[in-house]
């Protein structure tokens, strides 16, 4: 077998979309709402974005223990500002971000921030996000990334929340990244990993439904393949999968 040299990330439709609305909000100024199903990968794409942008981009992923204080802080980390030490003092925090966002736009810069897996937004995060589009739209892009929960959670907490207006500033920025089509969007991986390997592939296409579950059978596999020089085919993917042979 050909030697792997490991896991390579191949411009997929899904990555050329969220690339290409990244730029266009760097480059226009604008707030998006970027929708696309978990495992298409769209925290690849944002790292591949953040890493050729050297300047005031700000990027976070927002994990389900994230409180309010959490998100002011890691935002006023990157930006080089004094962290707050309470949830209580989020007015300072604020203010220190919208107004280092002010100089450097004033500095001929153009800000964005990040805000990954958004759907696990808390209602205090979501006031602040809202809060911080007020006072720096005009001179700061704000791009939510996450899955349909994102929109479910917004109109869910919108309900009794006030979160209304959040959703309105969003609403026209919204885009919904193209879904996932296993047998179309699987075949540029194949043709770089197991070109000949039909029965693998097929496979493959049966047990994965996005790039994450491709990646999680397929790199382990290979990496295996190649240390133990194993032709990596079907049967030697049932083995190490412990796949049985009536399932197809």
């Amino acid at each position: 077998m050909a030697k792997y040299y490991g896991w390579q990330n191949v411009p997929t439709i899904q990555f050329k979309e969220i690339i290409s609305e990244l730029i266009d909000a760097k480059e226009e100024q604008k707030s998006l709402m970027l929708i696309a199903s978990t495992g298409i990968g769209k925290t690849n794409a944002i790292n591949a974005f953040a890493s050729k942008q050297k300047r005031c981009c700000y990027t976070v992923t927002l994990g389900d223990s994230f409180s309010l204080k959490h998100l002011l802080n890691d935002l006023l980390s990157q930006m080089g500002q004094e962290e707050i030490m309470y949830t209580c003092k989020r007015y300072i925090g604020i203010r220190r971000i919208t107004q280092f966002l002010k100089e450097k736009y004033e500095e001929g810069e153009t800000p964005i921030i990040i805000l990954d897996e958004a759907e696990n937004c808390r209602i205090p995060a979501l006031k602040a996000i809202k809060e911080i589009y007020d006072l720096v739209h005009k001179y700061c892009s704000i791009v939510l990334i996450g899955t349909e929960q994102l929109i479910h959670q917004i109109n869910k907490k919108a309900m009794g929340q006030s979160i209304p207006q959040l959703r309105r500033r969003f609403k026209a920025g919204t885009r919904f990244i193209t879904p996932f089509n296993k047998s179309k969007d699987m075949k540029p991986f194949f043709n770089a990993l197991i070109p000949n390997e039909e029965d693998l592939k097929d496979m493959l296409i049966s047990l994965c439904d996005n790039y994450g579950e491709l990646h999680d059978y397929l790199d382990p596999f290979l990496r295996y393949c190649d240390k133990r020089n194993l032709t990596p085919n079907e049967k030697n993917f049932r083995l190490y999968h412990k796949i049985p042979s009536q399932l197809k």
